[in-house]
């Protein structure tokens, strides 16, 4: 996919942020029928506060996007955690993720105070998802057994992972 742009993302951002994470259900850890605009615009707010968030452009289409906030206690300042990453299923295999991660890491390199660990939580069925935050540097430190429950029933372990700066 060419031409597409990377930017920071602001509130202004809601509604484009919105259509994009209910069309990438099935990988996040919210239903679209669970996301609506006050949800969003709040979610933006508090990655905004000490955090990043960026988007991927595709002319005026939002297809991807990266998000996470710093801790709010002084103790883990040096955290960004809560990460969410979502690219819309056409753009997919474009490497929009992975370049959503390389601004994302470039640019935490660069907050004050200083970021030295950035974390996520990706549930284990998403392999893809997994190879790539590998790919990047992320190394998984564990497994919550049977934390998400898919729409179907069945559970699967999260896997959280983090890479040190």
């Amino acid at each position: 996919m060419t031409g597409v742009s990377l930017r920071a993302l602001s509130v202004d951002d809601a509604p484009a942020l919105l259509c994009l994470l209910r069309s990438a259900k099935g990988g996040l850890g919210r239903l679209p029928e669970e996301m609506d605009l006050p949800w969003i615009e709040e979610t933006l707010k508090v990655a905004l506060t000490g955090g990043l968030a960026f988007g991927a452009w595709n002319r005026t289409h939002l297809v991807g996007m990266i998000k996470t906030s710093r801790m709010p206690s002084v103790q883990f300042q040096y955290v960004l955690s809560d990460l969410t990453v979502a690219v819309a299923p056409e753009a997919q295999g474009h490497g929009i993720g992975y370049r959503l991660f390389v601004k994302l890491l470039a640019d935490a390199a660069t907050l004050t105070p200083r970021v030295e660990r950035v974390e996520l939580v990706v549930r284990e069925g998403l392999a893809h998802a997994i190879r790539l935050y590998e790919r990047i540097g992320f190394r998984r430190e564990g497994r919550f057994e049977g934390r998400f429950r898919l729409t179907n029933g069945h559970y699967e372990a999260d896997i959280p992972m983090a890479v040190i700066l």
